[in-house]
């Protein structure tokens, strides 16, 4: 009885065993020795496990998998004696998507006394990109000091980039680190509070 209630309180975020066995897919194809419910599931759980997700979910896991094959963001190859399960193009679209979802800045107890400034000047061809980056980047915590100017003192460079490179808009994106804001300063250190 105790069992069952503990697998009960367990929530996992939506598409969380979606998004690891995209993960486990994208280190490497997965050798099966058959797509049957019960070798499918066991093929992944121990791998699955390393990113949290237990035994309990192997039904889940089986759902999730034949979810992906519907949607073609993984296929299912025959061959001799083997059976291999590999990530498509429109799954490595899905994980980066995941990706852009879960974002997120990595927080240190201590400012090293930079500011990181995002500038970005996106044509209006290109409307949804310049929306898309200004929601993501005040989701991330983001200080707006203009309407294409925001700053954060935390190094978030290669967050900055993978936007840049998932939202295409490659070279539209200006990031800097500077000393000193200026006369905004002060707001800004009370925004983030800092000393």
């Amino acid at each position: 009885m105790a069992k069952i209630a503990v697998e009960r309180e367990e929530n996992l975020k939506k598409g969380r065993i979606t998004h690891g066995i995209l993960r486990v897919l994208r280190e490497r194809p997965l050798q099966i020795p058959g797509y049957r419910g019960a070798s499918l599931s066991a093929a992944f759980l121990p791998k699955l496990e390393e990113h949290g997700i237990g035994r309990k979910r192997r039904n889940n896991i089986r759902i999730a998998i034949d979810r992906l094959r519907r949607l073609r963001c993984i296929e299912h190859n025959v061959g001799d004696d083997r059976n291999t399960l590999r990530i498509t193009s429109a799954g490595e679209k899905r994980l980066r998507q995941y990706d852009m979802e879960n974002l997120a800045l990595k927080t240190f107890p201590r400012w090293d006394g930079l500011w990181r400034i995002v500038m970005f000047d996106i044509p209006e061809d290109k409307k949804r990109a310049r929306d898309a980056i200004s929601r993501k980047l005040k989701q991330l915590g983001f200080y707006q000091l203009q309407k294409s100017v925001s700053c954060h003192y935390v190094d978030c460079q290669s967050e900055v980039e993978f936007i840049e490179d998932y939202l295409g808009i490659n070279g539209l994106i200006t990031y800097v680190e500077a000393r000193s804001l200026g006369a905004s300063e002060q707001l800004v250190r009370r925004f983030f509070k800092l000393k």
